[in-house]
């Protein structure tokens, strides 16, 4: 009996996602759906295997619906193949295998076929390079690199010499090292582009590349693609999850949509981002406007209108550019920041140069601009005060921080200016493009200025917990009162964070971040009250 091992327990940590590399999403489909379409393909295989960890299954169509072999992984990659060769001992009669990894997605039928076609010759066989490069170690010696290889998967064994040979305590990462001298291996040189995914990098590469094979392989046509090639990763973990049904006829609605969208702006390439929750996010290229993103929303998530009108009134000074947008299919076609990356507080200039953009080029409010989505800040903060009965949890301090951040509202801000702002400028939607930072995903509120900057000090806080909350805060505060007046913005942070805090109770299933909200409630409100009794100290 024939056997193809998939290895997929890896956790991905080197990606730095928060689901395994072999999960995500790439060029339409899980990287482990290509190696799952090899093996199956294979005209030798009498039985296909999969290394794993349970809770995953549900993330490939082609595993949750198939009858392969499941076998828990364990905690490294020796552990999960002796976990793996101890139960195909056990229950099957089993004649050669070959291993392949879930992360390697150029992995292809006719391979797997000549590796068990070579076992009927040879102990093993195994995916070599030559090394091409200098070599040496970190001892200083000088090596020859004509007596080096470089080995991968797949690999292909005999069962029974490996599995009598096989060390779970074996210290090196080749596995035919286990077995006994004298044993007859044959290395494969044949396999070039045999990239296994390791880096986060890595993905945009294998997305390149597996973009170009199959149904989109026709380059002058890129009307003629895979629908699952929309189905990325962030709409995998949150709306496919959460409301599936409307989630895929709202893909559909796009697909159908996007040879109109092709010809309206002259699209000759795209490739979906794969983290973005709440809607569809297109990397572009246009030979009428250049590189762009395209972004999508559902109707259902109720944000198109609001974003649109706030990109079509704030400021391009520090605003990604709004090209054009498109009513029917709820898109809009925006400039693309180059090179980006989410802002950081440490790269100063960059960042007092953005917020005095922000600050000092700020659209005062008017009736005279008819705005018909952007609410009103104070409006929103007394909208979800009258709708506490919908709260999940941690229902009275919400409730409580909500009436106290009306009333400081009412008395500090009610005859303030107010602005067209973005009113969610944390650094997740700040992009630094080497040069400057640039603003992109609004929310979109009329209030008062000082709201531009509570968002991105509240992240920032959040983020830095080993800092020390009130001493991070303090900084920021310092640091932002170049910006607007000290003593209101910490105001404003505190009725902000009430805002968040509501919000934070429908975006999470616990009340973590809620109780992380309620502590920064309490240490801005210290400030305040500290602030009131020196002013009384004073007069």
């Amino acid at each position: 009996m024939n056997f193809i091992l998939i290895m997929s327990g890896g956790a991905g940590d080197r990606v730095g996602a928060y689901i395994p590399k072999q999960y995500h999403v790439v060029a339409g489909k899980p990287v482990i759906d290509y190696v799952i379409d090899a093996c199956v393909s294979s005209e030798k295989a009498d039985k296909i295997a999969i290394v794993m960890d349970k809770n995953w299954i549900n993330y490939s169509d082609k595993i949750k619906n198939s009858d392969f072999l499941i076998i828990p992984n364990g905690q490294t990659r020796i552990q999960s193949l002796h976990n793996a060769l101890v139960e195909i001992k056990r229950d099957y009669t089993c004649d050669k295998i070959v291993i392949v990894d879930a992360v390697a997605p150029f992995i292809y039928s006719k391979i797997i076929d000549d590796y068990f076609d070579w076992l009927d010759e040879y102990d093993a066989v195994i995916t070599a390079q030559h090394i091409t490069g200098a070599l040496t170690n970190t001892h200083d010696e000088n090596l020859n690199r004509e007596d080096y290889i470089i080995t991968q998967s797949p690999e292909a064994f005999r069962f029974d010499i490996f599995y009598k040979n096989f060390d779970p305590k074996f210290p090196y990462q080749e596995m035919a090292g286990m077995l006994p001298p004298g044993s007859k291996r044959k290395y494969y040189y044949g396999f070039k582009n045999n990239l296994k995914l390791t880096y986060d990098y890595e993905l945009g590469y294998a997305e390149y590349m597996l973009s170009k094979i199959g149904a989109t392989r026709n380059a002058n046509n890129i009307a003629f693609f895979n629908r699952g090639i929309l189905v990325t990763e962030g709409l995998r973990s949150f709306l496919l999850r959460n409301d599936k049904e409307r989630t895929e006829k709202w893909l559909d609605d796009i697909y159908r949509a996007f040879p109109r969208l092709i010809q309206k702006w002259s699209l000759t390439s795209f490739i979906p981002n794969q983290s973005s929750l709440y809607g569809l996010v297109l990397q572009a290229t246009s030979s009428k406007f250049g590189d762009v993103v395209i972004k999508f929303i559902p109707e259902f998530v109720g944000r198109y209108e609001r974003e649109l009108e706030a990109m079509q009134h704030l400021p391009s000074s520090y605003m990604c550019r709004l090209y054009d947008w498109d009513l029917e299919s709820r898109c809009m076609l925006l400039s693309k920041v180059e090179n980006a990356h989410f802002a950081s507080f440490d790269e100063n200039l960059k960042l007092t140069d953005f917020f005095h953009k922000v600050i000092g080029d700020a659209v005062p409010y008017s009736d005279d601009l008819e705005l018909k989505y952007i609410p009103d800040y104070y409006d929103e903060l007394i909208r979800k005060l009258n709708a506490m009965d919908i709260v999940p949890y941690q229902k009275e301090p919400v409730e409580r921080e909500l009436k106290y951040a009306i009333g400081l509202y009412e008395r500090y801000f009610a005859d303030a200016p107010k602005y067209v702002l973005h009113g969610d400028l944390h650094y997740l939607n700040v992009l630094d493009d080497g040069v400057a930072f640039y603003g992109i995903d609004p929310n979109g509120f009329i209030a008062p200025i000082e709201l531009e900057c509570v968002r991105f000090i509240r992240n920032d806080v959040r983020d830095h917990a080993s800092f020390g909350y009130k001493e991070r805060y303090e900084l920021l505060l310092n640091s932002f009162a170049r910006f607007v007046d000290r003593e209101r913005l910490n105001l404003m942070f505190i009725i902000d964070m009430a805002m968040c805090t509501y919000n934070s109770v429908f975006e999470n299933e616990t009340d973590a971040e809620t109780l992380v909200d309620l502590e920064l409630i309490r240490i801005a409100r210290e400030h305040y009250e500290e602030t009131m009794k020196k002013e009384k100290v004073t007069a």
